[in-house]
């Protein structure tokens, strides 16, 4: 895995219960479905707190996603 952390397009769907889950996102110009979420943790770094998401996409590929909740910003933090 490399390390990427750039801003992302992210679908995402929001429960009644305030959680989120991505569904897909966007990098460059290739759409990537979210086949399963392995993992979700949150982690606060010097003031900004995010929650991660490890995700699993054709069974094979992991994709580290992480929501910045003061930003409102999606990140591809590992791919």
């Amino acid at each position: 895995m490399k390390i990427l952390n750039e801003p992302i397009k992210v679908m995402a769907v929001f429960s009644t219960d305030g959680k989120m889950e991505p569904v897909k996102f966007r990098i460059e110009d290739k759409v990537v479905r979210i086949e399963k979420i392995l993992k979700i943790y949150e982690e606060n770094i010097v003031g900004n707190n995010r929650i991660v998401f490890v995700c699993l996409h054709n069974g094979k590929d992991v994709f580290e996603l992480k929501y910045e909740g003061d930003s409102n910003t999606w990140f591809l933090f590992k791919s």
